[in-house]
């Protein structure tokens, strides 16, 4: 973790336009290692603080111009910090439409796209760690009328591909 520059990850992370969204890549995925390969949560919150981290990637889901790809890997990202501590929750609730992006992801979801349906379950995990603490959160952002609407559609997908076999 010595090797990484919390300030420059941090600026990558709010890039978001053309060719910057390489960086915002590289950026997260470099992220989503130092959190799931950390042996010492106290160190990896010291270098990576959820304060400063965790609005800057729920900002990217507030991003309607962010690709799925790029999506999906800050929603890892942000599991990773929801799996250390549930204390993370109140940050992201703390961040203007960040819960509603999160549920809208879910109503835009093409089943048939797998970087999108990735995306989509990305989200599910999330929403299903915000409700451990927050659960009034995602009912008032309209997460469960989401929720079931992407299990039903993805029900009718797999009856669907059933259908064609």
């Amino acid at each position: 973790m010595a090797d990484v520059d919390p300030d420059t990850l941090l600026e990558w992370l709010q890039m978001g336009q053309g060719d910057e969204r390489d960086m915002q890549l590289i950026a997260l995925e470099q992220l989503c290692m130092l959190l799931l390969m950390s042996d010492n949560v106290d160190r990896c919150f010291e270098t990576c603080p959820p304060r400063t981290f965790l609005p800057a990637l729920c900002k990217i889901f507030l991003d309607e111009s962010a690709p799925d790809n790029v999506l999906e890997v800050t929603a890892r990202a942000i599991t990773y910090y929801l799996d250390v501590s549930a204390e993370c929750t109140r940050r992201i609730v703390g961040v203007d439409g960040a819960i509603k992006a999160l549920c809208n992801r879910l109503v835009v979801v093409e089943l048939n796209n797998r970087t999108s349906r990735d995306l989509a379950e990305q989200c599910v995990k999330v929403l299903e760690l915000i409700c451990t603490r927050e659960s009034g959160a995602v009912f008032e952002a309209g997460g469960l009328n989401c929720v079931l609407s992407f299990i039903r559609d993805s029900e009718w997908l797999k009856i669907l591909h059933k259908t064609k076999k």
